[in-house]
């Protein structure tokens, strides 16, 4: 069990997707993430997991962003090659049960056997920077440092299949995410890219070191924007605390897979909110 009320260390990147809360006169809000109490955890247990309700204060109404969605996530201790391993296990695992044990209701979606197949590891793996060149070869006009867009996402996972896009530049990612010691510039991280759905999981090794944590948070984006917002470096205390006082840190890793977008393209829909019962967007509230 996690909370789902929490403190801003809830937030994956954005702060200002959050939704606030009045909790007895004191600003929190409704949790993104369980990653930083699942770290903590996996220092004692090896390998921990939760199902979240994710909620984000998303302003597109599209086909492809909830405003609350299902969120898989898990941690390890463990390296980076490990944890893509998990991830691709983890997701052919499920696309196995549809293929052995759910013929009926796959025949019911359409979804052939082939279109499965093509979700069995390994999945190929790509450096940001190659996604980059292979994207600006095929009509696009981007340099290092550019985010990647949905319809990049879809591009290139509607022509390569599942991939892994892995060592963006760590402006882009999560504060904690790990540097590469190679090449300081990106983070040993990861966004799988599935077809349809696009980036499906995010995943990267952990920095535990407590100086270089406090270093990359007061450096990031997502801690100016909530210093804007009256908040402080208080909200990490915990978290902080915790890797300054704990006397023999392992290396760790974790991902966060979301569910639906998963859904949605193993069963081939064209919208994320036919992968949801009760899809809820900026408009629609039931």
């Amino acid at each position: 069990q996690v909370p789902h009320i929490t403190k801003a260390t809830g937030a994956c990147e954005n702060i200002d997707t959050m939704f606030m809360l009045d909790y007895f006169g004191r600003h929190t809000y409704l949790t993104q993430t369980a990653q930083l109490q699942l770290e903590v955890l996996s220092q004692f247990l090896g390998r921990v997991f939760t199902l979240i309700r994710s909620f984000r204060a998303e302003p597109d109404v599209d086909d492809r962003h909830l405003t609350e969605f299902s969120l898989f996530e898990f941690e390890h201790v463990g390296g980076f090659d490990e944890l893509l391993h998990h991830i691709e296990n983890t997701i052919w695992y499920g696309v196995r049960c549809v293929l052995e044990e759910r013929t009926a209701e796959r025949k019911a979606f359409g979804v052939e056997e082939d279109w499965l197949e093509a979700f069995r590891p390994p999945y190929r793996r790509m450096r940001y920077e190659e996604a980059i060149r292979w994207l600006n070869e095929h009509g696009f006009d981007l340099k290092w440092g550019d985010d990647l867009k949905s319809h990049h996402e879809r591009l290139l996972a509607g022509e390569l299949g599942p991939v892994f896009i892995t060592h963006w530049p760590k402006h882009l990612k999560f504060f904690n995410m790990r540097e590469d010691p190679a090449d300081p510039s990106v983070v040993i991280s990861a966004d799988l890219e599935l077809p349809l759905a696009g980036e499906a999981v995010g995943s990267a090794e952990r920095e535990h070191r407590y100086e270089r944590l406090v270093e990359r948070l007061l450096e990031s984006d997502m801690f100016k924007r909530l210093v804007a917002r009256g908040g402080d470096i208080s909200d990490w205390d915990w978290y902080l605390d915790f890797w300054r006082a704990h006397e023999a840190p392992k290396l760790h890793s974790g991902c966060g897979i979301g569910v639906a977008r998963v859904l949605q393209a193993v069963l081939r829909l064209k919208s994320i909110k036919e992968a949801v019962v009760y899809p809820m967007d900026r408009l629609t509230v039931f």
